[in-house]
């Protein structure tokens, strides 16, 4: 009997930027590639261009013919607003191609690359900020992720909106026009109204959360600094401690573009939870596709207020 040769696509979809992998039957690589927005929430249409031009461009570098290959690939994705209801049936009805077609939230594939155990968590840090926990029978919950403009304090684009804030205060003289995060924010935005309410005007997340990575960078903290640091800090230890106190969390693997300049922050009190490995979500995404980790069943889907 000859062995059947299967194909796992897997896409790991974020607000700035969306990866994807197309592995073999063995979990080997056969290529890469990289593009823009997996945002489904913001807007689906883009969301589908990019997941297509991600495929095609994989299929190429690994020499293989789209068309023939599409009936022997099950897609796993995970993908930012991937609560988003009308996105994912809009996805579902036009990405029709592959043996099968998973989506999940991008949250759900990193959990699902960390591990299977109970008592589990990811908290993801970048442009967004978002906590997936690990529960009984299969569930799972997600904290915070509402997105832009509504939820994520604390996340990249969160940062920079902040940083805008601050700045418009002070430009109109009640705020300190000399703080480096004033000065850092005008040297991008522009030093006359103008020219800050033309780059206001086409603000997106991905945007705001590259004032960001100026706002870590910044060697000399200032008073707006440590005010927008607290803030942040104040949003994720809540967060922690939810996990932490309420749920027993035992194990918290930090991710995310931002994980790395908050990790010298967190009270010691949170450190032996926290645990420092390197999570790949693409191997979730292909964990999910080999049903070595269960589909996403959120909890937060059936909750009546």
């Amino acid at each position: 009997m000859k062995n059947f040769s299967r194909y796992y696509f897997c896409v790991d979809g974020g607000e700035t930027k969306s990866h994807a992998i197309l592995y073999d039957n063995n979990r080997k690589i056969l290529a890469k590639s990289k593009t823009d927005s997996g945002n489904i929430f913001n807007d689906f249409y883009v969301v589908e261009r990019n997941i297509k031009k991600l495929w095609v461009n994989c299929c190429k570098k690994a020499n293989l013919n789209k068309d023939i290959i599409n009936s022997k690939t099950i897609a796993s994705f995970g993908l930012a607003g991937a609560r988003y209801t009308k996105g994912r049936k809009y996805l579902e009805k036009k990405i029709n191609f592959f043996s099968k077609l998973i989506i999940s939230s991008d949250g759900h594939i990193a959990l699902a690359a960390c591990s299977s155990e109970k008592q589990t968590a990811i908290l993801n840090i970048g442009t967004g900020l978002v906590a997936h926990l690990i529960l009984k029978n299969n569930y799972s919950q997600q904290v915070s992720g509402w997105g832009f403009p509504f939820g994520d304090k604390a996340g990249g684009w969160w940062i920079g909106f902040r940083m805008i804030q601050e700045t418009i205060k002070a430009i109109d003289g009640y705020n300190n026009i000399n703080d480096v995060i004033v000065k850092n924010t005008l040297n991008i935005v522009g030093k006359k109204d103008l020219k800050i309410l033309n780059w206001l005007s086409e603000a997106k997340p991905y945007k705001l959360a590259k004032l960001s990575k100026i706002f870590f960078s910044n060697k000399n903290k200032s008073l707006i600094f440590n005010k927008i640091l607290n803030e942040s800090l104040n949003e994720i230890e809540l967060i922690l401690e939810y996990m932490i106190m309420e749920k027993k969390i035992k194990k918290i693997f930090i991710l995310g573009g931002l994980s790395s300049f908050y990790r010298p922050y967190f009270k010691k009190k949170f450190q032996k939870f926290i645990v420092d490995q390197v999570v790949d979500p693409l191997t979730g995404a292909l964990n999910i596709a080999q049903k070595k980790f269960p589909l996403e069943k959120l909890i937060n889907d059936n909750r009546n207020y």
